[in-house]
């Protein structure tokens, strides 16, 4: 097998990089160019950050493949705990039905 012609393919490929076109990219000072050039880099890291998160959101978010159980199950004894604590205080009179009703509300979202 004759690997000769690597070292000049490897150089082609770093030249090609080296270009001014492609110094920096996509994080260069912006100078000598226009602003779509520049929103056209920024709307593209904005995009692949977007789907970056997403794809954690999905995996690791509520019901999501690799959520621990063990939070979920946390989560939901603290809200009965909350709820609880909420319903005594509105049988004591401490809270008005419509703060009661109110704060139910936000604990169910």
């Amino acid at each position: 097998m004759d690997l000769s012609h690597i070292p000049a393919l490897l150089g082609g490929f770093f030249d090609f990089l080296d270009s001014p076109q492609w110094r920096a990219w996509p994080f260069n000072a912006g100078y000598g160019e226009h602003i779509l050039p520049a929103l056209a880099r920024l709307l593209f890291v904005t995009l692949i950050m977007g789907v970056i998160l997403l794809f954690l959101r999905l995996l690791f978010g509520p019901g999501g493949p690799l959520r621990d159980k063990e939070l979920d199950e946390e989560a939901r004894r603290e809200t009965e705990r909350e709820r609880a604590e909420l319903k005594e205080q509105f049988d004591k009179g401490e809270i008005s039905e419509m703060e009661y009703k109110a704060r139910l509300k936000r604990l169910e979202d």
